[in-house]
């Protein structure tokens, strides 16, 4: 509401005020309720308008390169939301001089019969369906692909705008309000999950379905099977070990390390009861987003090699995962001719990465077995150089001379 009122205050203030107000009409008409979710695509139709500068208003449509032609800009845009495009569309006007202090508003033109499905799917964005199909939400999702593998089964939203009546029992509504306190959008949850029994939940046009993104963690060390965990927010550590086949002989179960999603790390002395028993404390420790659990080996300190340009390359024996940058301090630190921007590292499972290292901040780990190599920059001789530029010269006086008449 605050946004339109600002709207027609830049209205009156222009000489063209009834072109003006006729664009906001039209922008009312056939903007997007999606614009903060849906990327644009090649083939769509958008709308610009220049606010008190209707001479810049113009209707495009996104070619299959995924670009648009706008007053002699070429500017791509597929992938973007509308909010993205109004920054690209403002700096070109800027950029070229065209209009100082552009107020741009870029609106997807609405197509009908279509719904938007979005979030961890396959190939998320609008499909077009006939008003009289009998579509469900299962199939809405099948339309761009089916789920993905991040995809949260139990966390599934079907969002309706301009709320239509619907109940569902299992369903959990939301409804946001605008000022005036009527509802304007409604969100319903559902837990597709193969425990559920199937309903026929019924997706109108222009209806959104978004599926949640599970969380990412991961169980690395002396379990039997490590690696990453697709997880409903969050899960407890006892769970996680769970699911990575519980501890190897060798684990120490009373040194755990958890490692933060900022690269801080936080041990977890926990005695061996703490895993037969259901406690306060397995219910406070748990595992979130981006999060890692190191289990350390009971009877060795294993090690973590860094080679190269550091002062003192070799192994570092460690008891757990180290960020880079504890990595280069145990090795002495980088020499003068390191490359310190990008590091390669070598895992333990034969892949290598090559990494640009963000001093600070860079919160990726080593884990025991890996090896970080460290290069060397690039340097110009200028010796080389020199006698180079040296030689071309003598040779072009040389031609000159011997091309003499």
């Amino acid at each position: 509401m605050n946004f339109f009122i600002c709207s027609l205050q830049v209205i009156r203030r222009t000489s063209r005020h009834l072109q003006a107000i006729t664009v906001l009409l039209l922008m009312l008409k056939t903007v997007t309720l999606f614009g903060d979710v849906y990327r644009i695509r090649n083939g769509d139709n958008l709308l610009i308008a220049v606010i008190g500068q209707p001479e810049y208003n113009q209707s495009v449509q996104v070619r299959d390169d995924g670009r648009i032609s706008y007053f002699g800009g070429d500017l791509q845009v597929a992938g973007m939301t509308t909010e993205e495009i109004n920054t690209v569309i403002s700096d070109f006007l800027l950029k070229e001089e065209l209009v100082s202090n552009p107020v741009i508003m870029v609106s997807l033109v609405s197509q009908e019969n279509a719904i938007y499905v979005g979030g961890a799917v396959k190939t998320p964005g609008r499909y077009v369906i006939s008003p009289e199909s009998d579509i469900d939400l299962y199939r809405a999702i099948t339309l761009a692909g089916g789920m993905s593998e991040t995809a949260d089964v139990k966390q599934v939203q079907l969002i309706r705008f301009n709320t239509i009546t619907h109940t569902d029992n299992d369903s959990k509504p939301n409804k946001m309000s605008d000022e005036s306190g009527d509802a304007t959008v409604k969100v319903d949850l559902f837990d597709l999950s193969t425990n559920q029994t199937s309903r026929n939940i019924r997706v109108y046009i222009n209806d959104l379905v978004y599926v949640q993104q599970l969380s990412v963690i991961e169980v690395q060390g002396e379990v039997k099977t490590p690696g990453k965990l697709f997880v409903s927010n969050k899960i407890s550590v006892a769970d996680a070990l769970a699911r990575a086949g519980g501890f190897t002989q060798e684990a120490d179960m009373t040194a755990l390390v958890k490692v933060n999603s900022d690269g801080t790390l936080t041990e977890l002395s926990v005695t061996e009861q703490f895993w037969k028993s259901v406690d306060k404390n397995r219910e406070t420790i748990s595992l979130t987003d981006g999060e890692v659990l190191f289990v350390p080996n009971a009877f060795k300190v294993e090690p973590i090699y860094v080679t190269g340009y550091v002062r003192t390359p070799g192994a570092h024996r460690v008891r757990g995962p180290l960020t880079l940058q504890k990595a280069i301090a145990l090795a002495g630190g980088f020499e003068n001719e390191a490359n310190r921007d990008k590091v390669h590292i070598h895992r333990t499972d034969g892949t290598t990465i090559v990494h640009r290292f963000k001093p600070g901040i860079d919160s990726t780990l080593l884990f025991p077995g890996d090896i970080m190599e460290v290069h060397k920059k690039f340097l110009i001789n200028w010796g080389i150089v020199s006698t180079a530029v040296s030689t071309i010269i003598a040779a072009t006086n040389l031609i000159i001379y011997l091309t003499r008449d």
